[in-house]
């Protein structure tokens, strides 16, 4: 089946999840993807299906899929604009962070290649959306979840892999923002929770959240 130069709405947000879930040779399942985009599993069956028909993922049925490079490529497309047009809400029209990711999605699939560009200009180049996740989604990962991260270590906060609404509420209002200075200082053996030193304050985040912020060894105050 020929490749169609313009995509629909479902199969860019497909890719989308597929390139931000299935970031390990595993590939993504198809209830994860799921519960990810909010859909019925016989829902992602059939765009599966149709995608591998596409040439954009490899899938077999009861199998995960994974995204082929042609799907990687389209899907890095696509997440290049949200982001970009995520800093163009926030940056240049003073959207809320929290209201960013949602306001994005809304968008992202009516943004032409050239208004890309001219975004991306505007914007002086950035290298990140506001939540800290890299305009380049093939750029490598070299920041580690804060469960991963050592005890009693200076850290800096790198990025959300959360978008939710209100998921960046709850952190904003605990200061666990991307440049934020945090230290592990316990993990709870019994809920899993953690507590934390964040820019001098204690807190407390239980597990699933602070799964999602990732973060790199500090080297020296101000790096």
């Amino acid at each position: 089946m020929a490749v169609p130069a313009a995509l629909s709405e479902s199969v860019e947000e497909y890719l989308e999840a597929i390139r931000k879930l299935g970031r390990t040779p595993d590939g993504v399942s198809t209830s994860r993807l799921a519960r990810q985009l909010s859909v019925a599993p016989a829902s992602v069956t059939g765009m599966l299906r149709r995608l591998a028909d596409l040439g954009f993922v490899t899938y077999q049925r009861y199998r995960n899929a994974t995204l082929t490079a042609t799907g990687e490529q389209r899907a890095d497309e696509v997440i290049r604009r949200h982001r970009l047009t995520e800093r163009l809400l926030t940056d240049m029209l003073g959207v809320p962070l929290e209201e960013a990711h949602d306001e994005a999605c809304r968008l992202e699939h009516a943004v032409s290649p050239a208004l890309e560009g001219r975004i991306a200009q505007a914007l002086g180049g950035p290298k990140a959306c506001p939540h800290g996740n890299p305009v380049d989604a093939s750029e490598e990962d070299r920041t580690q979840s804060l469960p991963e991260a050592p005890l009693n270590r200076s850290l800096v906060v790198v990025r959300l892999e959360n978008e939710a609404p209100e998921v960046v509420r709850y952190l904003t209002g605990r200061k666990l923002l991307p440049g934020a200075r945090v230290r592990v200082k316990e993990r709870e053996p019994l809920d899993g929770s953690f507590v934390l030193e964040v820019e001098g304050e204690r807190q407390v985040l239980g597990p699933e959240m602070a799964a999602s912020i990732r973060v790199r060894v500090a080297r020296r105050r101000g790096a």
